[in-house]
């Protein structure tokens, strides 16, 4: 299987405040992006300014002066939780410390999962620390993926964090690892909406789709097809394919929208996003179990055109 590719995080810089202030902002153009394979930790566990980890283990960081904004990115698999345990935390508001945790993952201001995909809010979701303000012992995160902020300019400081990972019993939004697979998305009856993020360009194929259909009250319902208008009393239960250049699926362009009930179709329906991010998106009143299960691998250069560049 393919390694692990994710955005470039390079070029960091903050204004920030001790109460709740704005989010540690990466900024970096997304349209200059290169993939880059994840790095590696040394023997001892030791990272870099900017780090993607997807294996249980300890980690440490010990600054080296730099004053820019930092970034420990945590993914687990799209069914797991990422658990972080803080065993050391040495960060001097005094000089400029501070570390930041966010139940999901951040860049350039764009959130995922978005504020309107998430149970939490940002101020539950958000947390700096510093001196006395530690953060908690354990944090877990909503969904697959977490992030870890911060700035040290003073030599020596840092933290210590042991990583682990946990199947969700109910996994929702989740970022994907690898550039193609299959996956299924639920909304086990509940008033959410459920986000799939792949940071690839890639083709979709919908393979299984219950959205809008199936309820408590009629558990089995005769395939009804796919359409295009889903909108019914409730608001609406809808399945949106989506591509972009940024992390939050509300600055990206609709590709599709889909509802209904096809689970043997010879031809599925397909989609070609040629954008850095695509995305599937579950939308769901509550009133209806849905489910979609959906293929996902790189589209050929020739099947990309004009209109499905970004």
């Amino acid at each position: 299987m393919k390694k692990f590719v994710t955005v470039l995080l390079c070029a960091l810089q903050a204004a920030f405040m001790y109460a709740l202030p704005d989010l540690l902002s990466l900024n970096t153009d997304f349209k200059d992006l290169n993939v880059l394979r994840r790095q590696t930790r040394s023997a001892d566990g030791n990272i870099g300014c900017i780090h993607m980890e997807s294996v249980k283990g300890e980690l440490q960081y010990v600054s080296d002066g730099s004053t820019e904004v930092c970034g420990l990115y945590l993914i687990g698999q799209p069914n797991e939780v990422v658990v972080v345990a803080f065993l050391e935390f040495n960060v001097n508001c005094e000089t400029g410390g501070v570390l930041a945790t966010l139940d999901g993952w951040e860049l350039q201001g764009d959130l995922f999962p978005s504020e309107n995909d998430h149970t939490l809010s940002l101020a539950e979701r958000y947390h700096m620390y510093c001196g006395e303000t530690r953060p908690k012992k354990i944090f877990i995160s909503s969904q697959n993926v977490a992030l870890i902020q911060f700035r040290l300019p003073n030599p020596g400081e840092g933290f210590k964090v042991f990583v682990n990972f946990k199947k969700n019993p109910q996994p929702c939004n989740a970022v994907a690892m690898f550039d193609m697979g299959t996956l299924t998305m639920k909304n086990y009856g509940l008033r959410r909406n459920c986000t799939t993020s792949i940071i690839y360009p890639e083709q979709i194929h919908m393979l299984n789709v219950d959205v809008g259909v199936t309820s408590e009250t009629k558990p089995i319902e005769a395939e009804t097809g796919l359409k295009e208008t889903c909108m019914n009393y409730a608001g609406g239960d809808y399945i949106e394919v989506l591509n972009g250049n940024g992390l939050d699926p509300r600055s990206m362009a609709i590709k599709g929208t889909l509802c209904g009930m096809d689970s043997n179709s010879d031809a599925p329906e397909k989609f070609v996003l040629g954008c850095q991010h695509s995305v599937v998106r579950m939308v769901s009143s509550g009133i209806f179990h849905n489910t979609v299960t959906f293929q996902y691998s790189p589209p050929k250069e020739e099947e990309i055109n004009a209109t499905d560049m970004c």
